[in-house]
């Protein structure tokens, strides 16, 4: 039996077609909610028992995610917060999860090549991974042409997530030889097609090339660890309701300021990828990467801030203690407390 999982999958076995990123409800739905909720990973693989042999996701945030755990939880029991990263139990995946297919219809998270299911509850405020070697997925298919019908929204926030991998693959602490060709090709890649692929959904080109730089992103990190737009960013998409790429993706050019001077030389390549350009001092390549990345935000129509969304002062120190955590861990520069509600203030 396959069990297909989101609003954007099906069975390959059922109808012999894809699915496509403006796909109808698949047969086992998931709320649109944009974050894989504990209670729905759950209820899943205790309604399947065993009788499921396979999963199959079209692989946006949200299915990708889901897909990965209740194949894992299918064979290793629930709930899944026993299994969870800083909130859970220490439990780990100890027997082979069923066969996990994921197909991308979106370019942005890179979920497809990664070993983490990224879960969260909005009544308990927190996001979360379950984590273990054998979540890898068994095939992934990437075809950019499942990403023609995506929303200029979708395109934006799933692209700029991307993008925020790249750049925090390249710049974390954690960064190895490997990660950083990813990365750097993965963000001249970005950097070249993201835009276009906003501007027309039908540009197979910019198409393919996002769907490459997302496949890079999702390698890179994996190998490397993310930053401090991912830590903070979850905090406050999961407390506030803010899409997971949109956080991400108004961090990032703040985020980029703050490592600037830790990593500049790293940042001042991000420049040259970004802009195809050489610059004679470290400190205008980096100023050019994050000039690059508000123009680009500026014109996607992703906000420069979350002074939008009136998050009240006294929520800031609930929000900096929430982002620490394993992305927050790999960033250049490590802030303590009160240096990161200071932090925190001054984007909300």
């Amino acid at each position: 039996m396959v069990m297909e999982i989101g609003r954007a999958s099906i069975s390959l076995a059922h109808t012999g077609s894809m699915p496509q990123c403006k796909a109808a409800s698949g047969n086992t739905p998931i709320p649109s909610n944009r974050l894989p909720s504990l209670s729905t990973v759950t209820r899943i693989p205790r309604a399947a028992h065993r009788a499921v042999d396979t999963t199959v996701a079209g692989a946006d945030f949200l299915t990708a995610h889901t897909g990965k755990a209740v194949a894992a939880l299918i064979t290793n029991g629930t709930p899944a917060i026993d299994y969870m990263e800083y909130v859970g139990r220490g439990k780990k995946v100890e027997n082979e999860p069923v066969p996990f297919i994921s197909i991308p219809t979106t370019a942005g998270t890179g979920s497809e090549v990664t070993k983490n299911s990224v879960l969260g509850s909005k009544v308990q405020t927190f996001k979360r991974s379950m984590r273990s070697d054998m979540m890898l997925a068994n095939l992934t298919i990437v075809d950019p042409e499942l990403s023609r019908g995506c929303p200029k929204k979708v395109t934006a926030s799933s692209g700029i997530d991307a993008m925020t991998h790249l750049i925090e693959a390249y710049t974390t602490w954690r960064a190895t030889p490997i990660s950083d060709g990813l990365a750097l090709r993965g963000i001249e890649l970005a950097g070249r097609y993201l835009r276009r692929a906003y501007d027309d959904g039908n540009d197979m080109e910019a198409r393919e090339g996002m769907a490459a730089a997302a496949l890079l992103g999702g390698m890179a990190f994996a190998n490397s660890g993310l930053g401090a737009a991912h830590g903070i960013g979850m905090a406050v998409g999961i407390a506030y309701h803010v899409p997971h790429g949109e956080a991400c993706g108004i961090l990032l050019p703040h985020v980029m300021k703050l490592n600037q001077k830790k990593a500049e030389e790293r940042m001042a390549k991000i420049g040259e990828a970004l802009t195809g350009r050489r610059f004679a001092k470290p400190e205008e390549g980096a100023q050019a990467a994050v000039d690059f990345i508000l123009e680009l935000n500026a014109h996607m129509e992703i906000k420069p801030d979350f002074k939008h969304l009136g998050i009240p002062r006294e929520d800031i120190e609930k929000l900096a203690k929430a982002s620490y955590g394993t992305s927050m861990s790999s960033n250049p520069v490590q802030l303590e407390m009160d240096e990161m509600i200071e932090y925190i203030s001054e984007i909300v």
